[in-house]
């Protein structure tokens, strides 16, 4: 019987390039930015008055979709999305308000960072290719070949971030199987081993 692997079990948070997509351009008011980033909790200093502004490039574009993809290495969801995150009582997770402002600066939604504190030291480093970030040597800003080791991951865990890496968020493939069942848009999968930055 084959040994189920990391990949079997988990799959990378991205996002779907939609035709006429809502476009978030500049996360304001967030302190701190590389909290978001490590995955530290920020239960006990909730940012307040978060906002995305619309990327003036792409003034036609307002669809408003359940996540969005954006330059900032965050996740933007809808409070519809947020609803139906919270029914699965997933551990370490937060909910961050945030504000989608229109190209005229004004609030158009309400919608929620997602924010996994649940952080595990996966990778596997012999198997990985890593570059050391110069700024931060905690994290590597150079990935080829990700590996994950599935023995770090314990079986009731569906959302995590990896440990080392800005930009991926892990979920178990049967929630975002789940996920693609509700009819949430604006989300894609990336197998973990084809992720590379």
């Amino acid at each position: 019987m084959k040994e189920r692997t990391m990949n079997d079990r988990f799959t990378i948070w991205r996002f779907k390039d939609i035709e006429n997509a809502y476009v978030p351009k500049k996360l304001l008011n967030m302190k701190r930015m590389l909290r978001l980033l490590m995955g530290v909790s920020l239960a006990d200093d909730m940012p307040s008055n978060l906002q995305f502004t619309a990327d003036p490039d792409y003034p036609n574009d307002t669809l408003m979709l359940d996540s969005f993809g954006n330059t900032q290495s965050v996740i933007p969801i809808s409070a519809k999305l947020k609803v139906f995150l919270e029914t699965k009582n997933i551990a370490n997770l937060e909910f961050i308000p945030l504000a989608m402002l229109d190209h005229k600066g004004k609030v158009m939604a309400q919608y929620f960072l997602l924010h996994s504190t649940e952080l595990i030291d996966a990778i596997n480093k012999e198997k990985t290719e890593l570059e050391v970030d110069d700024l931060n040597t905690e994290m590597y800003d150079t990935v080829e070949n990700l590996s994950l080791l599935d023995e770090c991951v314990p079986s009731a865990i569906q959302i995590f971030k990896v440990k080392g890496l800005y930009d991926v968020t892990c979920i178990s493939k049967a929630l975002a199987k789940e996920i693609d069942d509700q009819g949430f848009t604006g989300i894609s999968w990336k197998e973990i081993a084809t992720y590379s930055c």
